[in-house]
């Protein structure tokens, strides 16, 4: 049983770092995205595009967590407005941009668990 179990958790870790690899990268392009669209006249910072974090993948016996994020931690000064506010405007469609990127991702997180937990399980 002990074999057994092993493997199970070798297999559930490598599909946890897997699927959150490509979560990652989905952010990646996906805040990237935000600036596909005309900048006009304000010049901007690309401080969202520089924002994705992947905060950390943990195995511990039969847990594994993995988790990704935007890092609202770095002041945004020319608004005056804290920056996770700036974001949610930006996520929202309310500013000059392609909004929707953190809706896109989690979208994406959800195939991603599959498709890895799919090849690592054999679904």
């Amino acid at each position: 049983m002990s074999a057994l179990k092993a493997a199970l958790q070798k297999e559930m870790y490598a599909g946890i770092r897997e699927a959150t690899e490509m979560s990652y990268e989905d952010l990646k392009s996906n805040t990237e995205s935000f600036y596909d669209s005309p900048e006009g006249r304000y010049q901007r910072t690309r401080q969202l595009g520089d924002s994705h974090q992947l905060d950390g993948i943990d195995f511990n016996g039969d847990n594994a967590i993995g988790q990704i994020s935007i890092n609202t931690g770095t002041q945004y000064d020319p608004s005056g407005r804290d920056t996770a506010t700036i974001y949610g405007y930006a996520e929202d469609g309310g500013l000059l941009g392609n909004g929707g990127f953190w809706r896109r991702t989690e979208e994406k997180v959800e195939k991603n668990i599959q498709d890895a937990f799919g090849r690592h399980f054999n679904k």
